[in-house]
């Protein structure tokens, strides 16, 4: 995507920059505000039913998306990735109920490193050595975070529903690379039918399995309509916004090192909100994670730019 990257100025880099940062800051933020929501006694499909059916309007406004001009190919992608998508947040949401919000943090950051084995197997794209190197080193990273939870290495409940939500996440950027490649579709328009998917699926889920949580709506407190509002007006509509402006105006790999901080920013506002303690075997674990991430989104960038 960065050879048609637009030219900008040194002033409006800095601020594609700021918009990046607090798309990660509110990644990061969202894992200690889904245990609150959570722990409010909300259920999974009815947050994300209203997480995302609030989010679509402001995707609306964002856009200005004309219906007549979405292609059934986009419909069939938005279709996918929203399904894939909605798989993501619910075990995203499932697991911080039963694991640390930094944890979960960590965790996800394994989905970067994940998309070169799709490749390999699905895409028939080798990587280079050092790509599957920082492969390694992050599972090795997560081994050390298993086992600075219970002092031997293994996951609780919650953990391997994360790192399920990063599998899929993996493989959710891997399609999202393989179907749209070379296409003429509006990535606008795709996103926008992901949403609108995730938000339909949610009801879906809520009538099907538990029409009593709709009840629940009118008690909702206004602490956590807060939290809602904030992951559906800056977690969701304004990340994609932000990087379907981003993917027209910069490189990939500046996008991709912003956002890898998104891991950090987890562990920060787990301390911060959550009170919890970031051990040090935990640290380090989380740590070289990041690191791995990080060094894995440099070289593969040089692949583009």
């Amino acid at each position: 995507m960065s050879h048609d990257a637009l030219p900008l100025s040194r002033r409006r880099l800095y601020l594609l920059d700021l918009g990046l940062l607090a798309v990660a800051l509110s990644w990061g933020a969202s894992y200690s505000l889904m245990q609150l929501i959570i722990q409010a006694g909300l259920t999974v499909p009815l947050f994300l039913m209203l997480r995302f059916a609030l989010s679509v309007p402001f995707m609306f406004l964002g856009t200005r998306v004309r219906l007549r001009n979405i292609k059934p190919g986009e419909i069939i992608n938005g279709l996918i990735f929203g399904c894939l998508l909605y798989a993501i947040l619910t075990f995203e949401t499932l697991g911080v109920k039963y694991t640390t919000a930094s944890n979960a943090g960590f965790l996800i950051a394994l989905s970067v490193v994940i998309v070169p084995f799709f490749e390999r197997i699905f895409g028939k794209r080798k990587q280079s050595k050092f790509i599957y190197f920082t492969c390694f080193i992050s599972l090795a990273g997560g081994g050390i975070l298993s086992f600075s939870n219970t002092g031997n290495f293994g996951f609780n409940n919650g953990d391997w529903l994360i790192l399920l939500a990063a599998l899929i996440r993996g493989f959710q950027i891997f399609m999202f690379g393989k179907q749209t490649s070379g296409k003429s579709y509006s990535l606008v328009n795709i996103t926008l039918i992901e949403l609108v998917t995730v938000s339909v699926l949610g009801l879906a889920f809520v009538l099907m399995t538990d029409t009593a949580s709709l009840h629940l709506i009118p008690t909702i407190t206004f602490d956590v309509w807060g939290y809602i509002l904030f992951l559906s007006v800056l977690a969701t509509a304004f990340a994609f916004l932000m990087q379907l402006y981003a993917a027209k105006t910069t490189s990939p790999t500046r996008v991709g090192l912003i956002l890898s901080l998104e891991p950090a920013f987890a562990a920060l506002f787990a301390v911060a909100i959550m009170g919890e303690t970031i051990g040090i075997l935990q640290g380090i674990g989380g740590a070289i994670i990041v690191c791995a991430a990080l060094l894995g989104r440099i070289v593969e960038g040089k692949r583009y730019e």
